[in-house]
């Protein structure tokens, strides 16, 4: 499990709060660290999570994610591009030295991955709707009270 705790700076509706946190230790070492700026003082991050327990803007609060969960999608997001890339640079190449087509068969490798590589983003853009957004959204799973 991956744990953070923040604080709830808005509620978007019933079951979902939008949770600013502190970057922790684990975004230093993070490939997408320096994309993630989402608080004014680049030291915060802003995060949407699943709200069953009815916690208020202003509670501060403690949000887990499955390993499992995280790890299906960075795959989704980073390997299946990269796999569709390939393909389609090893199909242009094929096609560029079997089918005569009048282009040289390493721009057609490059022009034909890229393709590849765009349609894969395509796809999964909208096959991300058909998955309901709790699945892989974070969950509130305490409010800390201070004391």
């Amino acid at each position: 499990m991956i744990e953070e705790v923040g604080t709830i700076v808005e509620l978007k509706s019933k079951s979902v709060a939008a949770v600013l946190c502190k970057k922790s230790s684990m975004c230093e070492h993070c490939a997408s660290a320096g994309l993630c700026h989402m608080g004014d003082d680049n030291r915060s991050m802003q995060v949407e999570a699943l709200n069953q327990l009815g916690a208020e803007v202003g509670d501060r609060v403690r949000l887990v994610t499955s390993t499992r969960s995280f790890l299906q999608s960075s795959f989704i997001l980073y390997i299946v591009p990269l796999v569709a890339l390939v393909i389609g640079a090893a199909a242009g190449e094929l096609i560029g030295w079997y089918v005569t087509v009048g282009i040289d068969p390493n721009l057609l490798a490059a022009l034909i991955g890229s393709a590849f590589f765009a349609g894969s983003f395509l796809i999964i853009r909208v096959g991300s709707r058909a998955i309901p957004r709790e699945t892989y959204m974070p969950r509130i799973v305490e409010i800390i009270r201070e004391e």
